[in-house]
């Protein structure tokens, strides 16, 4: 659970024991802003992103990834990797999809782990995300990371008119949506999956929760789509929770 150098592999230890030392315990890594990193490891533009990082820790919410230095996803801060739970460039290995030139859009998109990693390839990404911490950093890493073409937006999926996120899109629609491990989550989901298919060609989706439930978001994606592939068994890239499913949807 420690900030790694990509290139160099070595484990910064300096901040992990500041931090510990004023939280008074060795379990978790504390949600709190640093002002200056005295190993000398991250440049205060570095530092601000790992703020803020850390403050989308104090959500509370089981996908935070408290557990992890930069939360939920690891993420390149230049050629630094913060580690988190979920790694999206492992996500991303076994996609049969060709994303070169594509516009994108996350829904449920966290700290816009997904789109930061495919933004190399796509033409467009838009991120919408419910919790307000989450977009902060995620334009932050946006901003340092030079990628104009992102967009990250606050939006409630339960309590918002869904037709609003057609406003938020640079055209019409986008050529694919992210709808992953979020339907659990929402009373509505498949409302949600509908307005999907409205507005994009496929759908990159996982499904999350019980086995029933994760049963009943597949039948329902078989039922309002023409192919349905099975891209993955497992979610292997989260060492806490492994029993999702990885599915690629098209009109």
């Amino acid at each position: 659970m420690d900030f790694l150098h990509e290139k160099s592999e070595r484990v910064s230890m300096a901040i992990i024991k500041y931090i510990k030392k004023k939280l008074g315990s060795e379990k978790k890594f504390l949600p709190e802003r640093i002002e200056v990193d005295p190993s000398n490891t991250f440049n205060s533009e570095e530092l601000k992103v790992i703020n803020l990082l850390n403050y989308t820790k104090k959500s509370g919410a089981t996908y935070s990834g408290e557990l992890y230095n930069s939360g939920y996803h690891t993420l390149q801060l230049g050629d630094k990797t913060l580690v988190g739970q979920r790694n999206p460039s492992e996500r991303f290995k076994n996609i049969p999809y060709d994303f070169t030139g594509k516009t994108v859009l996350d829904i449920g998109s966290n700290q816009g782990g997904m789109l930061h990693a495919c933004a190399d390839r796509i033409k467009q990404g838009i991120g919408i995300d419910y919790d307000s911490k989450m977009v902060n950093v995620a334009n932050k890493i946006k901003s340092f990371s030079k990628n104009q073409h992102l967009q990250f937006y606050v939006f409630d999926l339960e309590k918002e008119n869904l037709s609003y996120i057609k406003d938020l899109l640079p055209g019409n629609g986008v050529d694919i949506s992210f709808l992953l491990s979020v339907c659990m989550w929402l009373k509505n989901w498949k409302e949600v999956i509908d307005f999907v298919k409205s507005i994009s060609t496929h759908l990159l989706f996982e499904s999350n929760g019980s086995v029933a439930q994760q049963e009943e978001q597949i039948d329902y994606l078989k039922s309002n789509y023409k192919e349905v592939h099975l891209i993955n068994e497992v979610s292997d890239d989260d060492p806490l929770q492994k029993n999702r499913k990885l599915l690629l949807c098209s009109n």
